[in-house]
């Protein structure tokens, strides 16, 4: 940082140039800056992350009028994996998921979140629905690779997710409130349909 001191002696004009480092002030800010983004568990974006990104992603697609996905997973009987093998495994197990999310997403127009407890969303942004559902079924795999034991669930003896997904192109008369409803009702759909699915 640099400081110009101005000042006069008789009559004459001078300034005074001070230089500071503050690196290690702006690498404490930027690390408390990113903690406040990031969930502690998972190391993914927490969903204060996700409603800041989801919002400036919907606004670039507004203007570009480009279609905007969102993905919403909701990991199956999640409460019984916790109450068979403890809580810890339980943490495990969205440790695993976040690192395999973090993993999948890889354009600048996407992120990986967690939504809260055992949810994830995902944000594609310009990404049709058809390119979508490509990409959760691929997720869908990926969760099944997992091999995550769940021997009590009434789905499958091994971990499983139920997917919403929703497209929109956003306009002036739409929100992205409107995409996260639409993706909680076909999530909601997925769970009614027999879980471990996709429904868009």
């Amino acid at each position: 940082m640099m400081r110009v001191t101005p000042f006069s002696v008789s009559g004459t004009d001078y300034y005074v140039i001070s230089h500071q480092n503050i690196t290690e002030r702006k690498i404490a800010e930027e690390d408390v800056r990113s903690r406040a983004n990031i969930d502690g568990l998972t190391q993914i974006p927490n969903r204060r992350s996700f409603d800041e990104f989801l919002t400036e992603e919907w606004r670039r697609c507004l203007r570009l009028k480009q279609p905007i996905c969102l993905v919403i997973i909701d990991l199956d009987f999640f409460k019984i994996l916790n109450d068979t093998y403890g809580h810890q495994a339980g943490d495990e197990c969205l440790v695993k998921m976040g690192k395999m999310l973090k993993a999948f997403i890889n354009r600048p127009s996407d992120i990986c979140a967690r939504y809260g407890g055992e949810e994830f969303a995902l944000v594609l942004g310009n990404t049709a629905l058809k390119q979508a559902q490509q990409l959760s079924n691929k997720l869908l795999d990926k969760i099944t690779a997992l091999n995550i034991a769940n021997k009590h669930s009434p789905t499958e003896s091994y971990l499983t997710a139920s997917i919403g997904l929703a497209e929109m192109i956003p306009n002036a008369q739409t929100s992205k409130n409107e995409l996260i409803n639409q993706a909680d009702k076909m999530l909601y759909k997925a769970k009614d349909n027999g879980r471990n699915r996709i429904e868009s």
